[in-house]
């Protein structure tokens, strides 16, 4: 099934609104937005959710690893490449970024206990154990970013899941950071 990419142009009223917002926010109006205008309500939950997740106690870089770990996670490329961007315009380590795309662990202690805590997340899809907990408070987390991920990752089942079904294609912005999940090492 063919999805249209609006534009502010041709959105639906609802949508044009969020779609400004979606420039204002990333310079471009991203093709993964321009299909979510389809949904205005989709759309604006999105960059809601978006906004809201810069807001929480995560460092720019910390909320990196958990979106590129949801979309390792859920094998999203579109959103895998446009946060290898993201993340390398914020100043995370070329290391950190391709150990993210290929789903193995960083050096940092921290981020790493942040990358596994979500990896666990998604995998268990929210029934994580208490000692699973316990170690990502150990790691000097708190109970508030146990939440704050949770509202990462629902960020990333949005855009991950859209462009699923959408099969959005790249845009141009994001070409140098293409990227197809590595096979597992056996």
């Amino acid at each position: 099934m063919d999805f249209t990419i609006y534009t502010i142009e041709t959105a639906k009223e609802a949508s044009k609104k969020a779609l400004l917002h979606a420039k204002e926010t990333f310079g471009l109006i991203p093709n993964l937005e321009g299909i979510l205008a389809e949904s205005p309500a989709t759309l604006k939950g999105g960059m809601a959710l978006w906004d809201l997740f810069e807001t929480t106690s995560f460092t720019p870089i910390e909320q990196q690893v958990i979106y590129l770990t949801a979309n390792y996670e859920h094998d999203c490329r579109y959103c895998m490449a446009a946060h290898s961007g993201l993340a390398k315009m914020i100043g995370m380590t070329p290391e950190d970024i391709e150990a993210l795309r290929h789903g193995q662990p960083l050096a940092d202690q921290n981020l790493q206990a942040l990358r596994l805590f979500t990896k666990r997340m998604i995998e268990a899809r929210g029934w994580v154990s208490e000692p699973e907990i316990e170690e990502f408070l150990a790691a000097g987390y708190t109970k508030q970013q146990v939440l704050e991920v949770i509202l990462g990752i629902a960020v990333k089942i949005i855009h991950n899941y859209t462009n699923h079904i959408a099969k959005t294609p790249l845009d141009k912005a994001f070409q140098p950071y293409v990227w197809s999940k590595p096979a597992p090492v056996s």
